[in-house]
């Protein structure tokens, strides 16, 4: 079952597939014990990705918590991952709210990282999060090629700016460093990471690191919807620990606020 415009209807009748014609922007929700977590957040980037596409819609006529909610009940959802899509048509938009297939780290993930490559991509109008189906095509044929947890992407002035479907950071000298807007999309799990840090009187430098710099670094991690605070172990072959003090610090404060709110 999925919602078609608020209402529901079965998903065998639908393809991604018409999310090819046209423009597309979307979220993707985390449901964690039957409910949505950090809600309000993925709102916020919702409504400035339909500003920065130059949409004329009203985000509070969207009703998106309520479809959101509505389909965690028709489906008894405790967890997984939530797409919500508006589709620009001709004769107006339209919305799908529906589950799709999500992969969580394992536990061994998280305590000794993963695997990491890169690759020279350009997210363009990398603050609004819309359908990219290129994109996401080639870098999911690398991932399951290399048999690696994500793509980081290098821009043409050969920095890193972030991955297919994550931020990344690093950490050197007990400094954090992430790309800045408008180099990225602004993640729901970043901006959890960058409260934690200021919280926390952790230094974050929010600058591109350039890809020849970072056998200098000590630790990289990844954030996002699925892997919400994940350690790499290598990019390109390239060693990081995935113990470092400071990202344990960060994961710790992480996953307590998960527990503590939902």
């Amino acid at each position: 079952m999925m919602l078609f415009n608020n209402k529901p209807i079965d998903n065998k009748k639908y393809s991604e597939d018409i999310l090819n014609e046209g423009f597309s922007i979307y979220e993707v929700c985390r449901v964690f014990r039957g409910k949505v977590i950090f809600l309000n957040d993925n709102l916020l980037r919702l409504d400035n990705s339909i500003k920065k596409s130059n949409l004329a819609i009203d985000l509070n006529s969207l009703h998106v918590a309520d479809q959101l909610n509505r389909l965690i009940q028709l489906e008894n959802i405790k967890e997984g991952n939530i797409k919500y899509v508006i589709r620009v048509t001709p004769t107006g938009i339209e919305q799908y709210v529906y589950q799709i297939k999500h992969s969580y780290p394992t536990e061994e993930a998280y305590q000794h990282g993963v695997d990491t490559v890169t690759c020279h991509a350009i997210r363009e109008n990398a603050e609004v999060k819309y359908i990219n189906s290129g994109l996401r095509e080639m870098t999911n044929k690398i991932i399951q090629e290399q048999g690696v947890a994500e793509v980081l992407l290098i821009d043409g002035d050969n920095c890193i700016t972030e991955g297919s479907r994550s931020n990344v950071f690093f950490i050197r000298d007990n400094v954090f460093y992430t790309a800045p807007l408008p180099h990225v999309l602004p993640g729901t799990s970043r901006k959890r990471v960058l409260n934690i840090c200021q919280e926390n009187g952790l230094t974050v430098v929010e600058q591109r690191v350039n890809y020849k710099d970072i056998a200098t670094y000590q630790a990289a991690f990844i954030t996002g919807t699925s892997p919400l605070v994940l350690p790499i172990a290598h990019i390109d072959g390239i060693a990081f620990d995935p113990r470092h003090p400071l990202l344990v610090k960060v994961m710790e404060h992480y996953f307590n606020l998960l527990n503590k709110n939902f």
